[in-house]
């Protein structure tokens, strides 16, 4: 049993300028605790919101004495949440500054600080009282309200000024049971399609993110000869991410539709924080290297494993060296054979694609350790396999639909 989050951005309409305003200095003053608290914490290695509170909170409500003194409380919980960070990244070598900055900001509010209303507005406590923002639910909201999520009580508060609108990041939660299993579905992932075992059956998803990718360089090539807009870029940049995160939700709830159908556990490579740059180590051509690096594999990874712990299916994460370089039959090393992506085995005559070979081995592997109860080894090394385009799968409900 575990408990699963959400956060859904709800938006408001046009507000009045009155209104906006008051939120506009409230926003201000928000971040003007937040900065001084993150570079006294920086500064005096405080990585802790109860001692950067302690430290800090009678000189800000001096400065502030109008501020409601719970947003001490939540910017400090704030304050403290970014000093980690940059710390933990700055032990990393990956950070770009020598200090934490401030660039976004976005108000965190506890129980203190707003009163819902219905599910269509919110009221929040200003330095010049409580303010009424109205909202406009999103299908996602009212999804999670329907399907008995539990709204949390810290949302947080964020302004758009080009439209004069604010949005509340509400935080949803769900106690999901994990489902035993009683067999697995084995997964791996490359950077233009999808692997699925599935039974006896392996299926090839196409998903198109190589072509996206490709296409978008294009297109930013061109702009960047017209001496390039950065709106344009910025929008292309988006346009891209938009897409590949579609597809990898799609991706995502279709496999743990077909996991949830076959009352299975997904079995997928546990891959490494670094996998895109330890992948383009040894390549040498830009444009490939920028395709490997687009292509999100724990991007992937991450929606299918957040998807499956919603439905309480099981995951199994194994080790991802040699899956698809190991003979799913003898256990050899696979060579290339004549044809893209076809692998032989010169010890035992397996030949196959490195996708089949891979699955075969991550199923082998979650079996192997025990997570699921026994049974029969994956024992044909050779079994149907199915390429299917994206307009087939994008629409079915489950492998069995298209088989």
């Amino acid at each position: 049993m575990y408990v699963v989050t959400h956060t859904v951005a709800v938006p408001s309409p046009r507000l009045s300028w009155r209104k906006f305003n008051t939120l506009k200095e409230l926003v201000e003053k928000y971040r003007e605790l937040v900065v001084h608290l993150v570079d006294y914490g920086f500064k005096h290695g405080v990585t802790g919101q109860i001692s950067l509170r302690k430290a800090l909170y009678e000189e800000l409500r001096r400065r502030h004495p109008d501020l409601p003194s719970h947003y001490v409380y939540t910017a400090a919980q704030d304050a403290a949440a970014r000093v980690k960070s940059f710390m933990a990244l700055k032990r990393e070598g990956k950070a770009k500054t020598e200090k934490p900055e401030i660039r976004r900001i976005s108000i965190w509010l506890d129980d203190h600080l707003w009163i819902r209303e219905g599910f269509t507005a919110v009221r929040v406590s200003t330095h010049r009282g409580w303010v009424t923002i109205p909202l406009w639910p999103t299908r996602q909201f009212w999804r999670h309200i329907n399907e008995g999520w539990r709204l949390k009580t810290q949302p947080r508060l964020k302004l758009d000024e080009k439209r004069r609108i604010a949005y509340v990041y509400f935080v949803f939660e769900k106690v999901v049971e994990e489902k035993p299993a009683k067999g697995v579905v084995s997964v791996d992932l490359n950077e233009n399609n999808v692997a699925v075992k599935a039974g006896g059956r392996v299926y090839i998803l196409e998903t198109g993110i190589r072509d996206i990718t490709l296409g978008y360089n294009s297109r930013r090539e061109v702009m960047q000869s017209l001496k390039g807009n950065r709106y344009v870029s910025r929008a292309l940049k988006k346009n891209e991410l938009n897409k590949k995160n579609d597809i990898r939700r799609k991706v995502a709830n279709f496999v743990v539709r077909e996991a949830e159908r076959l009352g299975a556990a997904i079995a997928v490579e546990n891959l490494p924080r670094e996998v895109p740059k330890n992948m383009i180590k040894n390549v040498d051509d830009p444009k490939l290297r920028d395709r490997i690096y687009k292509a999100g594999f724990r991007s992937m990874l991450r929606e299918i494993i957040q998807k499956a712990r919603e439905h309480g299916i099981p995951v199994i994460k194994v080790d991802p060296r040699g899956t698809s370089s190991t003979c799913p039959r003898c256990g050899g090393r696979l060579v290339r054979g004549p044809a893209p992506r076809l692998l032989l085995c010169p010890h035992c005559g397996w030949e196959g694609g490195r996708d089949v070979a891979a699955v075969i081995n991550i199923e082998r592997r979650a079996l192997e350790e025990g997570r699921v109860p026994p049974g029969p080894m994956p024992n044909d090394p050779t079994p149907e396999v199915s390429w299917i385009p994206m307009t087939a799968w994008a629409r079915r409900k489950s492998l069995g639909a298209i088989a």
